[in-house]
Formats: C-alpha cells, sequence, structure tokens
C-alpha cells in the first residue's frame, strides 16, 4: 500500500521507524519528542502549501533566507496555544537530527519528492 511507504520514508527522515496499525493509537511515528501523524493527499489544504510558499519568498526577499520558514494554522474560537504550528522536515532535520557544523544539509537522505528540491 502506497500509504506505508510514504510512512516509512518519512519516519527515515525523522530517524524512527513507523508504528503499524494496531487500532490502539492515534498516530504513525514517535520519536524522542514527537508523535507523528502522516498524512499524504493531494487534496490536504492546498493552501497551507501556498502559505509556505508565500512565507518562503518573503524571507528570501528580505534577506531571512537562513530562518526556518513555518505556517501557523488557527481556528477562530480556538486557544492560539492550540493551533498548529507547520514546518518543513527539512527544517526540523537541519535543527534536530544533523550535527551543528552540517548546514548545507547533505546528510539529509533523499526519498520521495526529493528533499533537496526547492
Amino acid at each position: 500500500m502506497r500509504w506505508k511507504g510514504v510512512e516509512r520514508g518519512i519516519a527515515k527522515l525523522l530517524n524512527t521507524r513507523r508504528i503499524p496499525v494496531t487500532g490502539q493509537r492515534g498516530f504513525d511515528l514517535e520519536t524522542d519528542c514527537m508523535v507523528v501523524e502522516v498524512k499524504s493527499r493531494a487534496s490536504i489544504g492546498k493552501y497551507l502549501w501556498d502559505f509556505m510558499q508565500q512565507v518562503l519568498q518573503g524571507a528570501k526577499e528580505q534577506g531571512k533566507g537562513d530562518k526556518i520558514p513555518a505556517v501557523v494554522v488557527h481556528r477562530p474560537g480556538m486557544p492560539y496555544a492550540d493551533a498548529l504550528l507547520c514546518i518543513r522536515i527539512r527544517d526540523y532535520v537541519k535543527v534536530h537530527l544533523l550535527p551543528p557544523d552540517d548546514n548545507d544539509n547533505t546528510n539529509i537522505p533523499n526519498g520521495q519528492g526529493d528533499i533537496h528540491q526547492e
């Protein structure tokens, strides 16, 4: 099944393993500091991708391309602390999993959709 392959690929990037479906858990992956639900669907909020591109372009134009781009998704009436903070996996890996001197992302493994593409 395609979704299992996606989960395995993301797990590899995050240096963890996929949790097999047991009916017990509400997430697909677990790291030391996160539980992760993986979704791979074309219809998952295209706007989210557009917002990320907006942040990336704005940071580049303003000379802030060295900062981690992020999008916050908030529902009206929801406490701000419960909003979602979305970052790219490459940025998480760079900050949390790579040695501090590996700033060129050369140790981030490639997967479906080559993580090095912009």
